[in-house]
């Protein structure tokens, strides 16, 4: 039996968001039904065991940052699930983005491309190019884990709820903000294949 046909084009960008965006979704709907964050928590463990699963079955691998970001929600997820009670939940994102920028700046100092092995292949930049987006990164990664430990401290289960939506959209609208730098300093091939074929 042969290997199934790569997907089109435009219905891999519609996978690849169904896989990133698909268990905040559930989560968002799960909640806005039931107003219970525990029951909503089913919803996203299931939607990134799922998302995972769809990725990885589809695309044949995991992209390290959709991987990270499920792992976490599955293992924090989890253990909501076990102990009943939500601050694993809540404490899941503080984890996860301030591990994050807390990566993306020692990879920088230590001379790594950090965020260019999370993203993958998707841009191709010069070396100064991803140390300025990685900072800019970093920044932002540590400042929603700050505000998550903000609202986690101070904002009951309905703010909670809300501010996961919330950090969707400001991640989204923070990548957007990208677009210019990317595209001013964007090249045709990526400048260590190149520096290898000299």
């Amino acid at each position: 039996m042969s290997d199934a046909a790569p997907l089109p084009k435009n219905d891999a960008h519609w996978l690849r968001a169904a896989v990133d965006f698909g268990a905040l979704v559930a989560f968002g709907v799960a909640y806005a039904l039931t107003h219970d964050l525990l029951k909503a928590t089913w919803a996203i463990v299931a939607g990134s065991a799922a998302a995972l699963t769809v990725g990885f079955v589809v695309e044949k691998r995991l992209a390290p940052l959709p991987l990270i970001v499920g792992l976490f929600a599955l293992v924090f997820g989890g253990l909501t699930l076990v102990t009943h009670d939500t601050v694993y939940l809540k404490i899941e994102g503080s984890f996860l983005y301030i591990a994050l920028g807390l990566g993306l700046l020692a990879g920088n100092v230590m001379g790594m491309n950090p965020l260019k092995e999370l993203l993958g292949s998707a841009f191709h930049l010069p070396l100064p190019a991803w140390r300025t987006l990685t900072f800019r990164y970093a920044l932002f990664f540590l400042a929603l884990g700050v505000a998550n430990e903000a609202v986690r401290h101070f904002g009951a289960d309905s703010l909670y709820a809300k501010w996961k939506m919330v950090k969707f959209a400001l991640s989204l609208l923070f990548s957007l903000a990208q677009a210019p730098f990317l595209l001013k300093h964007a090249q045709e091939t990526d400048p260590a294949d190149a520096d290898s074929q000299a």
